[in-house]
């Protein structure tokens, strides 16, 4: 078995992430993917416009993802 990790913020979800998040799932038999958190958002990028519940959540439901954490 091949599990392959993604990460990413996620912060306004766009057909980049989802396009991202399935060639990613090509490369392996499961997709888990680390969600960065609003702390780390906000100490790399910006101030989170969706908070790190959310992003969580609709990461978790697409398709191409097996887990998300």
């Amino acid at each position: 078995m091949v599990r392959v990790m993604a990460s990413g913020v996620f912060d306004l979800l766009h057909l980049g992430h989802i396009h991202y998040l399935q060639e990613a799932r090509k490369l392996g038999d499961e997709l888990v993917v680390v969600v960065a958190t609003d702390a780390t958002v906000r100490k790399r990028k910006h101030e989170p416009v969706t908070p790190q519940t959310m992003r969580l959540e609709m990461i978790k439901s697409l398709k191409a993802v097996d887990r998300a954490i």
